[in-house]
């Protein structure tokens, strides 16, 4: 049985959350969601990689139909896409995934999360000075963290003149997930800044800090 979903209209997290829900369940071999946001397609493939099912996106007259299918115990997981924009977009895991997963150097497991574009209180100018030497720091000394996850003002970081791009581009090409909250993005309208694929929902964040064997927010 094939469950249908329309989720259009709906602000990250909901769609992810309510597919999940219905996915859990276990009375379907598949669910139907419509959504009208590329956002909320890469999420919903995250979602998939995460449930260890196969996705399938087709793009639509104003909208994207994603399927996502159980896999089969013998069946690899796959995911197709009609839209070439869409076919790299990062995979979040579950939060089992995370917590077994080894990051880099003696770090296992570590988050670097940003609610803000500062360390510290104080001068603004000068809290971004040391909030970008805090993350060369942590970059040239190798202590990688698994993600680095940005939320609220911290999401400003992605701007494409932002003094951080090149530091957080540094981490992204080491290994490290940089990831931004979609709301916060939309909030601050910083989606022509930020790609697709580093676009995140707060369900997500939540299974990173809930794996994280350390948290890190200055």
């Amino acid at each position: 049985m094939v469950e249908k979903l329309d989720l259009r209209g709906l602000l990250c997290p909901e769609p992810v959350i309510r597919t999940k829900k219905l996915f859990d369940k276990n009375t379907s071999d598949a669910v139907e969601a419509l959504v009208d946001d590329d956002v909320c397609v890469a999420n919903l493939q995250r979602l998939a990689k995460s449930l260890k099912a196969s996705c399938k996106v087709t793009a639509e007259d104003g909208f994207y139909q994603v399927r996502i299918e159980r896999a089969l115990p013998d069946q690899s997981i796959n995911s197709s896409n009609s839209n070439p924009s869409l076919e790299h977009s990062h995979n979040a895991l579950s939060l089992s995934q995370l917590a077994s997963q080894p990051a880099n150097n003696n770090d296992v497991g570590s988050v670097i999360f940003l609610t803000k574009e500062t360390l510290g209180e104080g001068d603004a100018e000068f809290g971004k000075s040391l909030l970008n030497i805090f993350l060369q720091t942590m970059l040239q000394s190798g202590h990688m963290p698994r993600a680095i996850l940005m939320v609220n003002s911290g999401v400003k970081l992605m701007k494409k003149d932002s003094p951080f791009k090149k530091v957080l581009e540094d981490f992204k090409n080491a290994g490290t997930d940089v990831l931004a909250c979609g709301l916060c993005v939309d909030y601050y309208k910083l989606k022509e800044d930020v790609q697709t694929e580093q676009i995140t929902n707060m369900f997500a964040i939540c299974e990173y800090l809930g794996a994280a064997s350390k948290v890190i927010s200055p």
